[in-house]
């Protein structure tokens, strides 16, 4: 879209909510990793597996904690975020340094609920940056390629044992510093007298546009039947990777495979080549290609379920990261898409990981249970389960385009991501136009037309042409950042808009006959 600016510029900007995702991302597969290697020590493979399940259902304590105080408790985030840093810490030397297995239980379940906690506020600052922008699934896929190099470098180049822990524990204090720190900043913001939130443009916290939207009760209602199909739909992809992660988890028990050897690497491949996918077209092709990802993982497991050969290890890897990688962009791009349309913004950007980690640890114990029956009806049967669960939830939604939008309110809802529930039912727009106005024209009409003043048509310019800050714009302008504040909150009253990307979309839209 010609005035939401390139991908490069998205992407610069949100550099540090990228970083802080990607090392939630390498620290909890990194203290998963740790948590099978010592617990293997112990317990039996098929057992590694049930343990690692139930620590990793333990992180939704830590993922819901922090919304909740979000909303609920505010003034005691910052002494939990340090309680919590203390506590990770500790559990992580814990894992390393625990001779019994109770200790080493106790202390993959405390380091996983504090990622949990880290990973929530990841999460949810992803989402206020990227999620109104056209390139959310790159992001996403970004900051997941990033963490997974950083995991397989660790592995495959650093010395086992104290080096490579040592990298596991500088990443995670450095993960708690920058989330701690990037909410400084918001607080700073938030605390000048003269900051207008809506000239943010990409914090859903602040607008509540949520909290707007949900005041139709058409509209609620849609919410609510998009988030049922869309949380059934990753229970079920969740289930076909829970099953094979279970499988791959009992051969790396028993020595047979390396999960973070180079097949690794394919977890970067295949979520880079989702991000570009599913941004294609507004997002039109994310539910058909998640599909045919999840049907090929599906039909894969069934077949390795029933060969009971053990020789496919390898096949069984390759099949398991390419499809993650692909799932893992799918759930975090859906979720923190919707999240522009909750109420409580901050709960959903980080429920496409809560599901999956509820339903890896109820799906875990079947899987291991079938895979050591070598059942084939069961195998079928459980198969055919998750292929006709997944086909019903993501193709439901075929035929409608993402970039079909509906205004409520002046909010626009992308029906991709509410499942065409509110699809348009209004006539076909008039065509723009033939003689296309150039920038200058359109610029001088529109400051015309809303009767702008001379300082609110530069700083209008600056908007909708340049890929430039806020703060960058005010130091080209010789503004201070609130002046500036107060001059885009003008222009919005002007022009009836609620934020700096719906003026730039009303900018380019706009007509002179209007």
């Amino acid at each position: 879209m010609r005035g939401m600016g390139d991908t490069t510029a998205y992407l610069r900007r949100g550099i540090r909510e990228i970083i802080c995702l990607a090392l939630f991302s390498f620290t909890f597969l990194a203290c998963e990793y740790l948590f099978d290697v010592r617990m293997a020590e112990f317990v039996s493979p098929n057992e590694v597996v049930i343990y690692e399940s139930l620590v990793l259902g333990a992180s939704v304590i830590g993922f819901f904690v922090r919304p909740i105080l979000y909303y609920r408790r505010p003034h005691a985030i910052d002494a939990t975020s340090d309680i919590t840093g203390v506590l990770l810490v500790a559990a992580l030397l814990l894992l390393i340094m625990a001779a019994q297995v109770e200790v080493v239980i106790v202390g993959g379940l405390v380091a996983c609920c504090a990622l949990g906690y880290c990973g929530s506020t990841a999460h949810a600052n992803f989402a206020r940056r990227f999620a109104r922008t056209p390139c959310l699934a790159r992001a996403a896929a970004l900051s997941y390629a990033m963490g997974v190099l950083v995991q397989v470098f660790n592995h495959m180049a650093m010395p086992v044992g104290i080096p490579q822990q040592a990298v596991l524990g500088i990443c995670a204090i450095a993960q708690v510093a920058l989330l701690h720190g990037a909410r400084r900043a918001k607080l700073r913001d938030e605390s000048d007298p003269n900051f207008e939130p809506s000239a943010a443009g990409l914090s859903v916290d602040a607008l509540e546009y949520g909290a707007k939207w949900h005041d139709d009760p058409e509209a609620k209602a849609a919410f609510r039947r998009t988030v049922v199909r869309l949380t059934v739909a990753t229970a079920y992809l969740s289930g076909v990777f829970a099953a094979l992660n279970a499988d791959l988890t009992t051969l790396y028990a028993t020595g047979a495979v390396d999960l973070g050897d180079w097949p690794r690497l394919l977890l970067v491949v295949s979520s880079l080549a989702a991000g570009a996918l599913f941004d294609l077209h507004d997002r039109s092709y994310m539910n058909i290609g998640m599909t045919c990802v999840a049907m090929l993982s599906t039909l894969s497991f069934f077949v390795l379920i029933i060969d009971g050969n053990g020789g496919n290890e390898l096949a069984a890897m390759i099949i398991f990261y390419l499809g993650s990688g692909f799932f893992v962009v799918f759930f975090t791009t859906k979720f923190a898409a919707i999240s522009l349309y909750a109420r409580w913004s901050y709960f959903w950007p980080c429920m496409g990981r809560v599901v999956n980690n509820v339903c890896s640890m109820l799906v875990t114990a079947p899987a291991v249970a079938i895979i050591s029956s070598q059942n084939v009806l069961v195998a079928v049967g459980a198969a055919l389960v998750m292929f006709v669960g997944i086909a019903i939830t993501l193709l439901g939604q075929l035929g409608q385009r993402a970039d079909d939008v509906v205004m409520q309110d002046g909010l626009p809802l992308a029906t991709d991501d509410l499942g065409g529930d509110l699809a348009p039912t209004c006539s076909d727009p008039e065509p723009v136009e033939a003689a296309e106005l150039t920038s200058d024209e359109r610029l001088d009409a529109f400051v015309a037309t809303f009767e702008l003043t001379e300082r609110e048509r530069d700083i209008l310019e600056a908007l909708v042409v340049s890929d430039q800050s806020v703060q960058d714009i005010a130091t080209t302008l010789f503004l201070s950042r609130s002046t500036l504040y107060r001059h885009i909150s003008s222009i919005n009253k002007k022009t009836g808009t609620a934020s700096r990307v719906a003026l730039i979309n009303f900018f380019w839209s706009w007509t002179p006959n209007d």
